[in-house]
C-alpha cells in the first residue's frame, strides 16, 4: 500500500497545474524607459465566464461576463489574419465602439497592449473561483 504525506500531496497539486477560473494579474512593462504598472483579469468564476479584450480606443481593458448557466455569446464579426490565415472572431464588449477579439489568457498575450512591449512581465496576483 501506497502512503503519501500531505506535504508531497500538496506539492503534487500545486506542480501539476490546477485549473482555475479566473485570474487577476500585474503586468510590468516599459515605455521609453518608464515602468507601466497595471491588472488585467483572465477567466470567471464558478457562476460566470468572463471575456477580456484590450480596447486600443480608450487604452483599457474590458471585460464582457455572462452566466455559466447561459449560453456563451456569439462572435459579432470576424476578421481574417493574413500573417497566420486564421479567421478572427470578434465579440462586442459593453461601452466599446467597434468589436474586439478576444484575449483568451496571459500566456496568450505576447506583447503589452499598452506599450508594445515584448518582454513584459505578469505577476499573479489573484487567484478566484
Amino acid at each position: 500500500m501506497l502512503r503519501f504525506s500531505p506535504l508531497l500531496l500538496l506539492l503534487i497539486f500545486l506542480f501539476a497545474g490546477p485549473a482555475f477560473a479566473g485570474t487577476t494579474y500585474e503586468v510590468t512593462s516599459k515605455l521609453d524607459g518608464k515602468k507601466i504598472t497595471y491588472k488585467v483579469r483572465f477567466g470567471g468564476g464558478k457562476l460566470f465566464e468572463q471575456y477580456t479584450a484590450y480596447d486600443p480606443a480608450s487604452k483599457k481593458f474590458v471585460y464582457f461576463s455572462w452566466k455559466r448557466s447561459e449560453t456563451a455569446p456569439k462572435p459579432v464579426c470576424s476578421i481574417w489574419d493574413h500573417q497566420t490565415g486564421r479567421q478572427i472572431d470578434l465579440y462586442s464588449f459593453p461601452n466599446v465602439k467597434h468589436p474586439l477579439p478576444v484575449i483568451p489568457s496571459m500566456q496568450a498575450m505576447k506583447a503589452c497592449p499598452k506599450t508594445g512591449d515584448r518582454s513584459f512581465a505578469p505577476k499573479r496576483l489573484i487567484i478566484y473561483d
